[in-house]
């Protein structure tokens, strides 16, 4: 990204900020919590053991570099956490880096590049706090960063989270899931999860027996998105208000989708593929109607603004959004949805998306997540 494009971002984000602010939403920033995390020496311990091992696998040296980070200030060590820290950073003792079998690397942290992402990387559902798990290969980096800041920084002190699979973003023993593939519909009681490349059948078993034996939700249903075009649940479904959902109905409807139910005490779940196709299970399952707005039956600049919409659900029917998708509003005030902000989000977007990747909701009120 250009120093240019860097600082538009940084100009939009504090917009954004602002408009969120304006609207009744208190605002957490990621690095801050981290700090405050960092503040704590138990926290430093864990985390740098954890970040300092991705990157160096020799022990003494793991060691050695965690006890020189641990003793720099909070918010320098946090914007190395962030933004990378190289090997050249440290100390010239401790710049001599083993990797494996003796290769040396670059990079005593990787940038967190995905972090902006945050909805890929935190959920909070039913209560539960879901931190994604990445694919067996990848870098756990981000998933080690924000279990750092839900274990230790003190504004979840008397949090009563419960995690799922962990509260250790460095073990990896569970399987791959991805916020993004997750969503709660209806008023909290309707559960869909996506099967992808990112989010695996075993992942989502786990959860939503977990969600079923809290009483959290009362129905689920898995879409099958695994096709070659890689898209995650969000692309295909964002809940606007508890009765409104905007969809691609073409990709959809091509899913295999199952119902899943749990079993007597629920020990298993039951799981059956459905005769009808998704957006018809899904309108069945809502007694008071559900209204679909299906971005395929809009042609043009219309049809891709609605595509790309990924707006903030500020409350029911409410939503922020970025000015880049204006074609679609007229079709959303058609359906009840307000918009209460259109900013300028060039510079923040994600391959064209709105502003809904950029936050995830710790404790959301009616608004549909």
């Amino acid at each position: 990204m250009s120093a240019d494009l860097c600082c538009q971002a940084r100009l939009q984000h504090v917009e954004l900020v602002q408009v969120l602010g304006q609207e009744g939403v208190r605002v957490r920033h990621f690095d801050e919590l981290l700090a405050a995390a960092l503040g704590f020496a138990d926290a430093r311990d864990w985390l740098l053991e954890r970040r300092v091992g991705e990157c160096v696998d020799h022990a003494g040296r793991v060691t050695e570099i965690s006890a020189w980070l641990s003793e720099q200030p909070a918010d320098v060590l946090t914007v190395y956490l962030i933004n990378g820290m190289q090997v050249s950073d440290l100390p010239s003792d401790l710049g001599q880096v083993i990797k494996g079998a003796g290769g040396e690397v670059d990079w005593v942290f990787c940038p967190l590049y995905d972090l902006g992402n945050l909805r890929r990387h935190l959920r909070v559902l039913g209560g539960n706090v879901v931190i994604a798990q990445p694919l067996p290969a990848a870098r756990r980096a981000e998933a080690i960063t924000v279990s750092a800041v839900l274990n230790f920084a003190p504004l979840f002190d008397d949090a009563k989270f419960d995690f799922w699979p962990t509260s250790d973003g460095a073990d990896c023993d569970f399987p791959a899931i991805d916020g993004r593939d997750l969503a709660i519909l209806g008023c909290g009681d309707i559960f869909i999860g996506a099967i992808t490349r990112a989010t695996s059948v075993t992942a989502l078993s786990a959860l939503t027996a977990a969600l079923f034996q809290q009483n959290a939700v009362g129905h689920a249903f898995w879409v099958d998105l695994t096709g070659p075009d890689g898209r995650c649940l969000d692309d295909c479904l964002v809940a606007l208000a508890p009765d409104c959902v905007i969809v691609d109905g073409a990709a959809l409807e091509q899913a295999e989708v199952f119902r899943v139910c749990p079993a007597p005490r629920c020990e298993v779940l039951r799981i059956t593929a459905c005769d009808r196709a998704f957006l018809r299970e899904l309108c069945a399952s809502f007694s008071g109607g559900l209204k679909v707005i299906d971005v395929s039956q809009y042609p043009g600049a219309v049809g891709r603004a609605l595509a790309g919409l990924s707006p903030i659900v500020l409350a029911p029917g409410h939503i922020l959004a970025f000015a880049e998708h204006e074609p679609a509003f007229e079709v959303l005030e058609q359906y009840g949805v307000t918009i209460a902000c259109a900013l300028n989000g060039s510079a923040l977007a994600h391959d064209g998306k709105g502003p809904r990747g950029l936050v995830t909701a710790l404790l959301a009120g009616p608004a549909p997540v």
